[in-house]
């Protein structure tokens, strides 16, 4: 659904007879395998998306690879309505002809999609997705080519794990212990496997780790776990 006062995005027709396109989730996460810290003052996360970017040279050069890569973000509506856009708007503002800071003009250039059953407030270059979790996302991938790449909180990115809908997980594991906090992998992916693609450590302490999810041999694996209800991913 393209809600009314939204920019249109430049997407693929509606239609089922296309590829899906591939759904690459990147995540922040702590040596002990955290994607967020409830302990006060932990410093587990290198960058915490502000002014200071302490990342090397390697560590930026393979984040804004990514979003070259990209052919269109997917976002939690949590993460559309609470400033992601905005932040990353007045950031490429700030830093108009730095070659760091592609990515954030990156941001504001791709199409975006936000998958919810709230309503959303309008944001240019976004669409709005409603209906079930698992078939939002995949009218989502649906809409582009190439890459799809994926920015949202740890139920968020929990539930596209258990629904089988990732097609890369990229974790960027930080030289730091979270202690306590939010993760991302629960008992229901225990029946699971994946694959590393690739692992590469950077100068400044971040291990870039690329992983291929493997879907279940069995149908009923699958069948077995109970999936999430929208109120337990946003």
């Amino acid at each position: 659904m393209h809600r009314h006062g939204q920019a249109a995005c430049h997407v693929r027709p509606e239609g089922r007879d296309r590829p899906m396109s591939r759904l690459i989730v990147q995540m922040q996460m702590s040596i002990d395998g955290f994607v967020d810290s409830d302990v006060p003052g932990s410093r587990w996360q290198l960058w915490d998306w502000g002014p200071n970017w302490t990342w090397s040279a390697d560590a930026r050069a393979r984040f804004n690879a990514l979003f070259a890569s990209a052919s269109g973000i997917l976002l939690s509506r949590p993460m559309a309505g609470e400033g992601y856009l905005t932040h990353w708007r007045r950031t490429a503002e700030q830093h108009p002809d730095e070659p760091d800071y592609e990515f954030a003009a990156r941001i504001g250039r791709l199409p975006k999609f936000v998958v919810t059953e709230h309503h959303v407030a309008d944001q240019p270059g976004t669409k709005v997705i409603n209906g079930s979790f698992a078939e939002a996302v995949r009218q989502a991938k649906h809409a582009v080519d190439g890459n799809l790449i994926c920015f949202g909180g740890a139920g968020f990115v929990a539930a596209l794990l258990q629904h089988h809908l990732v097609d890369e997980l990229q974790l960027y594991v930080n030289p730091g212990l979270a202690g306590h906090g939010a993760r991302i992998f629960g008992d229901t992916l225990a029946r699971d496997r994946f694959t590393l693609l690739d692992a590469t450590p950077t100068a400044c302490g971040i291990l870039i780790t690329r992983w291929n999810p493997t879907r279940p041999e069995h149908p009923s694996d699958v069948a077995a776990v109970e999936l999430p209800a929208w109120e337990g991913i946003e």
